[in-house]
């Protein structure tokens, strides 16, 4: 059946091979949303939980974010793909996304980098174009159930019924299969200012060289490490990185935040959260966590920074906010910022002002770097 969600082909550029070359697929909802489209990328079935991502350009980076793993993602700018991809713009070794879903995917001129299609063939990953993104995305909004498969048109039978069956995102322990699984370290590019040590829960390569360019030496840890291996790297500064999946089921990585966080009040390295690391000190601190009905992911979201009465347009790439109530207070933790959109907490700061933590990613990539600041403050507190 179709839907008004199907977006009919339209005549690509001379650059592009005809729709009619890609063989006709689907995108079929839990709820029993059906959705006719062309397969792009890999010819490969695919699994997983709807997200969607409102960033217009950094394609490149949103691939290979660490932090869509076990998500299909909906792209809702009309047009993909237009640019070539420098390897400077890969946040990771691998492409994370189980798909993605596009109104249109073009095809660049030839030149250096790799195409968006080109980075998905060779990952083995799926696309499926001729979706309305928007309206897609409006319906997730209105309460659309998000697990989906994609498959060829041709294996139509049952899969709506197969996107029921398919394991939660919150389910599934994300961060072990991005994490690194040895420890490495990286040295700043000029005079060394100082050690920041960074337990791994599924780092961006932009984080990293927003630490190293300012002159930080980064040892950097896998997620499973233990309050004593941060210690017995003798750091200036612990970071908590992002990372994918809902942080309630990471019993031990939040009591190694925990310890952490005991550690610095009393006087040891202070602490920068970001995103998966800002809600792992929240739930250390006895508050909880939620998952939105949506989520926020995207580079066009104002936060405002409460001290200052200042507005930042952020990247983000969410699923779960920290719920505000008297625990954060009770823990000594102040809401330091707050979306402007929803007013969900964007960040936390502790009395003692050894823990800072943000949920939006303050290094950009893809999106501006309003908030970059972020890093040079934790910087002064660890070095200064």
């Amino acid at each position: 059946m179709r839907t008004s969600l199907t977006r009919e082909p339209t005549t690509p550029p001379a650059n592009e091979r005809p729709a009619s070359f890609f063989s006709p697929g689907i995108l079929a909802l839990e709820g029993g949303t059906l959705l006719r489209g062309r397969l792009r990328g890999a010819a490969a079935p695919a699994e997983g939980d709807l997200i969607f991502s409102t960033a217009a350009t950094g394609w490149g980076e949103i691939l290979t974010d660490p932090s869509y793993a076990g998500q299909i993602v909906i792209l809702t700018h009309p047009m993909v793909g237009s640019y070539r991809i420098d390897p400077k713009e890969l946040e990771s070794d691998r492409v994370h996304p189980r798909a993605v879903v596009v109104t249109r995917l073009v095809t660049p001129p030839a030149g250096r980098g790799r195409s968006f299609e080109e980075l998905l063939v060779e990952a083995g990953i799926p696309a499926i174009e001729g979706i309305d993104t928007r309206a897609l995305t409006l319906e997730l909004r209105r309460g659309a159930r998000r697990k989906a498969v994609i498959r060829a048109a041709s294996d139509e039978s049952g899969a709506t019924y197969a996107a029921s069956q398919i394991p939660g995102w919150e389910a599934v322990d994300h961060v072990a299969a991005v994490s690194t699984r040895a420890a490495y370290r990286l040295s700043p590019p000029g005079m060394r200012h100082g050690r920041a040590t960074l337990i791994d829960l599924g780092v961006k390569r932009s984080l990293l060289r927003a630490l190293t360019e300012r002159g930080l030496e980064v040892e950097v840890l896998p997620h499973d490490a233990a309050a004593s291996d941060v210690a017995a790297t003798r750091p200036d500064l612990v970071v908590l990185s992002p990372g994918p999946g809902d942080p309630a089921r990471m019993a031990p990585q939040i009591a190694t935040a925990r310890q952490l966080a005991q550690l610095a009040v009393a006087g040891g390295p202070p602490i920068l959260g970001i995103c998966l690391g800002h809600q792992l000190l929240a739930l250390a601190a006895g508050a909880g966590t939620r998952r939105l009905a949506v989520g926020h992911h995207g580079g066009n979201h104002a936060v405002l920074e409460a001290s200052s009465g200042r507005v930042d347009i952020g990247a983000h790439n969410h699923e779960v906010e920290v719920v505000d109530g008297p625990q954060l207070a009770a823990a000594g933790y102040r809401v330091s910022h707050r979306d402007l959109n929803d007013g969900t907490v964007e960040g936390l700061m502790h009395a003692s002002g050894r823990i800072a933590s943000v949920q939006f990613h303050p290094e950009g990539a893809p999106g501006p770097i309003d908030a970059a600041r972020v890093f040079d403050l934790a910087v002064n507190e660890a070095t200064g």
